[in-house]
């Protein structure tokens, strides 16, 4: 049988001048929105090294808009029950 899950991807890139640095990932299940796997990757080693603290905030920004999204899904759900 076959299954089919509908999600929602959200993908972030920190930047330095242009320049790819890290990469961030969450994956939203619209059936379970309690479901919400984070993934990241650091792209420029170099820039990543001499730039985490930016690119900390900048990864916590990101989080904080996917929870955000994430409550909304929620929310929208407990509504229809």
């Amino acid at each position: 049988m076959l299954d089919i899950v509908k999600t929602i991807t959200f993908t972030g890139t920190s930047k330095i001048d242009s320049v790819p640095v890290k990469v961030f990932s969450a994956t939203i299940n619209t059936e379970n929105p309690e479901e919400m796997p984070f993934n990241h990757y650091v792209v420029n080693q170099s820039l990543y090294k001499s730039n985490r603290k930016l690119i900390g905030t900048e990864q916590s920004e990101f989080e904080d808009m996917a929870f955000a999204f994430q409550d909304q899904l929620l929310e929208e759900k407990a509504a229809q029950l």
